[in-house]
């Protein structure tokens, strides 16, 4: 099989770096893992050699011969979007994931509680992981503690893509106070204004001390009223700096 560059398929032909992938990833016998985007089962075969259980996911239909014939046993192909499935049995993801992908799979991955990732993606989201300036990576920071294991020549591809890439590893971290309270908010669903007024409560304070700590942060209105999938990276900014003072005062 050919990968398109079409379909976002740009395969890691250097051998190397596939290995340093799954050494980084620390993969144990105990281990249930998912990768996202089979291929043609270089990465699977290497991850499945390692691991308890693998779910291996492609929607590349024009693959699904080829990996079957691979007849790992302890791997289970499914030909759908990984988006639409649960993750929670699994603990580690390892996957060179489509570039469009990149976002909605560390959503996910946080909110599925994977523990750890490693993972290949374009240059410019590692960037945006490691400026912690926009919303995707002030939240994926927020979650994880991030290492950025090495920068991937474009030309280590086939099809060669427009930009470099990057290995990064992702572990869930132990959460400060303030990250536990921010990750509080940010995992409800609703008002921003009352995911802010429950997870208050949560700490204690009854619903009116809540809202006069809110006032007292004198923020956006308008975005109070928006849904917590709406916050922005600069609000979530602006309320970890606000509950900072707050939790130094109680």
């Amino acid at each position: 099989m050919t990968p398109s560059a079409e379909k976002q398929q740009h395969f890691l032909k250097n051998k190397e770096i596939l290995k340093k992938e799954i050494k980084i990833a620390k993969l144990k016998k105990t281990d249930n893992v998912i990768e996202i985007g089979s291929g043609d089962g270089r990465l699977t075969k290497l991850i499945s050699e390692k691991v308890k259980t693998l779910t291996s996911y492609e929607t590349d239909l024009d693959f699904k011969s080829n990996l079957e014939s691979l007849k790992l046993k302890n791997t289970k192909f499914i030909f759908e979007s990984a988006l639409k499935h649960s993750w929670r049995e699994h603990n580690k993801m390892v996957s060179n994931i489509p570039y469009s992908l990149s976002e909605p799979v560390i959503m996910k991955a946080i909110k599925d509680e994977i523990k750890e990732l490693t993972l290949i993606v374009g240059e410019n989201f590692a960037n945006l992981l490691k400026e912690k300036e926009t919303k995707i990576g002030i939240i994926s920071n927020l979650y994880f503690d991030i290492s950025f294991i090495e920068k991937i020549n474009k030309k280590d591809f086939e099809p060669v893509p427009r930009v470099d890439s990057y290995l990064i590893y992702l572990k869930r971290k132990k959460p400060t106070e303030l990250e536990t309270v921010i990750q509080s908010i940010l995992e409800k669903e609703g008002k921003t204004k009352n995911a802010i007024i429950k997870t208050l409560q949560n700490y204690g304070k009854t619903k009116n001390e809540a809202r006069k700590i809110i006032e007292e942060m004198n923020l956006n209105i308008e975005t109070l009223n928006k849904s917590t999938k709406n916050m922005s990276g600069k609000f979530i900014e602006f309320l970890n700096e606000k509950l900072n003072k707050f939790l130094d005062k109680s």
